[in-house]
């Protein structure tokens, strides 16, 4: 167990705001199984492990592959370096601390682990109630705090510098592969713990493949090129997406690249707290309808972003989400014509109080999008 050390400030107003929600609720044990929220929570970075919160004490419980680890990122917290399951480990804690109650998330907690934590709590000898719930950390991710901006913004800047020296030696002949390859090396030179998820190019009429995969596809002279990447950095990722055309832009493309700027422009001008993720999503999509594209954009708006690339906070048709200070999202539009390509344009917006910030600053217009 590590001896006890003064949490930092930010870790600390984490806990104590979460804390807050349990005493409403009267749940003083909560358990934390999912890696993200592990990690937001008491800083350790490692996986495969799980936090116990009480009133008093943060838990973590790891494995001998991960205990200099723990001691190194998050000295503050009760470590206990499990031999057995994870399940069998807290049921110790608990016959140790006797709660009386414990409660887990619904939304990360899996059936396989809910049974073994059941078992493992029938066999502790302690009677101990087991409560499932729901919306205990995630209202809090999705308001980040001044050390989370920060790292999102490093996220976004080494997002930008990578793409940038990749578009400076950016050539036909090339695969799609390797352009991908080459964006993910660009960014880990830059200080990138990895890419945010796998990187997508799309060449040519591939584009119209919102999830495209590459693959050997070259890049040729006159060709629309769709690049969604993002770089994790300090644990917290972007998410971006511009266009590159090489050589003449394709008719049809050029024609729904006007369409996607203009639709992602004025929904990021209308971003500020009070709106619904539903209400921002109509303004960018009436402008697509009324061009004569709506059947050809089918995903949401924008989705939250932070330690997971898609946090459950979203800019979409069903999104009753109401924007915040703090609130990070990712606004990208497209249009996608089978046969032919898409568009996509995605820029990563911090809601302020007084309206939005953009934390991306590549441009975006069709003329700095030309090799």
């Amino acid at each position: 167990m590590a001896l006890q050390i003064q949490w930092p400030p930010h870790l600390a107003q984490r806990v104590e705001a979460l804390r807050t929600i349990q005493r409403k609720k009267g749940l003083p044990i909560l358990l934390v199984n999912d890696g993200p929220e592990v990690s937001y929570l008491t800083g350790f970075e490692g996986d495969d492990s799980w936090a116990l919160v009480t009133p008093d004490s943060v838990w973590l419980i790891t494995d001998s592959r991960y205990s200099q680890q723990a001691l190194q990122q998050c000295p503050w917290v009760r470590i206990v370096v499990r031999k057995k399951g994870l399940a069998e480990a807290l049921a110790k804690i608990i016959q140790r601390i006797n709660p009386g109650s414990l409660a887990a998330q619904e939304e990360s907690i899996t059936v396989r682990e809910e049974r073994s934590l059941r078992r493992a709590l029938g066999k502790s000898g302690k009677k101990v109630a087991y409560k499932s719930v729901e919306g205990m950390v995630s209202p809090l991710r999705n308001r980040k705090d001044a050390v989370e901006i920060k790292l999102i913004e490093q996220a976004v800047a080494v997002a930008q510098h990578g793409f940038e020296k990749l578009k400076a030696g950016l050539h036909t002949g090339m695969s799609e592969n390797e352009i991908a390859a080459l964006l993910v090396y660009e960014m880990r030179r830059r200080g990138a713990e990895d890419a945010s998820f796998d990187t997508i190019v799309a060449a040519g009429a591939n584009g119209s493949l919102p999830h495209y995969r590459p693959g050997n596809v070259r890049l040729e002279n006159n060709t629309a090129l769709l690049i969604d990447w993002g770089a994790r950095v300090g644990g917290y990722r972007s998410d971006l997406t511009r266009m590159i055309f090489v050589g003449q832009v394709p008719r049809k493309i050029k024609e729904i690249y006007q369409v996607v700027r203009e639709a992602q422009q004025a929904a990021i001008a209308a971003i500020k707290p009070g709106l619904t993720g539903r209400e921002v999503d109509k303004i960018a999509r009436n402008i697509i309808k009324k061009a004569g594209y709506g059947d050809a954009f089918g995903h949401g708006l924008g989705h939250g972003i932070g330690r997971d690339i898609h946090e459950p906070l979203s800019l979409s048709p069903r999104s009753t989400v109401i924007l915040e200070a703090g609130m990070v999202v990712t606004v990208e539009p497209g249009i996608y014509l089978p046969g032919i390509g898409g568009v996509r344009i995605e820029d990563d917006v911090l809601v302020t109080p007084e309206g939005h910030r953009v934390l991306s600053t590549l441009p975006n217009d069709i003329g700095s999008a030309r090799v």
